[in-house]
């Protein structure tokens, strides 16, 4: 491993001191920017995402640099003003459904501009999110989803050529690697790098020991240097089930549902195996020759769950670092140490 060229990043969260990521040797912050566009006839660039790009010249003012996420077809989140979980549109209605051509033309001018506007504060980007997912991939067909990232890639490329691209898929099932194929493999030259995301004795079973052949398959599969855009272990097993007659079912995940993680790893989900369970994968990340960096998920715990909206849910309130309080949990040493014994740092 060059640690000169590695990339040692997180996905932020709520009460992020800059102080104690460089002290414990992250440079990376894997952050979003949306949609850039306003409308259909002309480049004005809407709030958000003029906020995403303030927010990374901070970061890099601060010294940190980005992988930046671009816009995705949607999610399935929790909407808390109707207190349902829904399909949310992530790209605006202007641009038409993902059955039009005019959709992709859009994507792809959407990409450029995204590019352009964050000229010499981005070079890495993620294209979407967990597109082999339906949570986030919505009504787009295997094709459509191919023609989507395909797109967007285009863009960002037309608007930097410098920019490394590449897409982050949950796991790799028979239709993550058709996805490659269609992707990679048919357009090598849009992709630089394969995103893997895996949380395995949490979301999938196992542990730290299914990275190795993961990294391997995908490697193989598309050619490219592995980045892990997304890895980590839950430190909360269960809790209490809400018996809130407001809450509509089915959920995205049964985890949200029981409250309790069906898959775990050694003595279950608690602060001190999060931290033993760092400390094997980045033994495991930083000794691999084809993995180039990888972003621990997440900073900070969060009070309530995105996917169904209820406090303390197993499912996505307790993967940070510290909790929602600030306070460091075992998790951020055990990173700590990792990090600067494998970058040389004293």
């Amino acid at each position: 491993m060059n640690s000169q060229q590695y990339l040692f990043g997180i996905t932020p969260g709520p009460n992020m001191e800059y102080s104690m990521l460089r002290d414990a040797g992250i440079q990376w912050i894997r952050t979003g920017a949306g949609f850039p566009l306003a409308s259909a006839d002309n480049d004005t660039v809407p709030q958000w995402t003029e906020k995403a790009i303030g927010h990374i010249r901070r970061l890099k003012e601060n010294g940190f640099e980005i992988l930046c996420g671009t816009f995705g077809p949607g999610s399935k989140r929790y909407d808390g003003e109707i207190k349902k979980t829904i399909w949310k549109q992530g790209i605006p209605d202007w641009a038409g459904t993902h059955e039009s051509d005019s959709y992709y033309s859009t994507l792809e001018r959407a990409g450029r501009r995204l590019a352009e506007l964050t000229a010499g504060l981005v070079r890495y980007w993620q294209i979407s999110n967990e597109p082999d997912i339906d949570i986030f991939r919505g009504p787009l067909s295997e094709e459509q989803i191919a023609r989507f990232l395909i797109a967007s890639a285009a863009g960002i490329k037309q608007g930097n050529p410098d920019a490394k691209t590449g897409i982050n898929i949950g796991e790799l099932t028979d239709f993550s690697k058709r996805l490659l194929h269609n992707t990679y493999v048919a357009r090598p030259d849009l992709f630089d790098y394969i995103g893997l995301d895996g949380y395995f004795g949490s979301w999938q079973p196992g542990g730290p020991e299914k990275w190795p052949v993961y990294i391997e398959d995908a490697n193989r599969i598309t050619g490219k240097p592995v980045i892990i855009n997304e890895w980590g272990y839950s430190s909360l097993g269960s809790s209490p089930k809400t018996d809130d007659p407001d809450l509509v079912k089915p959920y995205n995940q049964d985890v949200c549902r029981d409250k309790r993680w069906k898959k775990v790893w050694k003595d279950g989900h608690t602060p001190e195996v999060q931290a033993e369970y760092i400390t094997e994968c980045m033994r495991i990340f930083t000794g691999h020759p084809k993995v180039i960096g990888n972003f621990f998920f997440k900073w900070s715990d969060d009070a309530h769950c995105w996917q169904c909206g209820q406090p303390d849910c197993p499912a996505e309130c307790a993967w940070g670092l510290v909790d929602v309080n600030g306070r460091p949990k075992p998790a951020y040493g055990a990173l700590r140490t990792a990090i600067r014994s494998a970058a040389g740092m004293p």
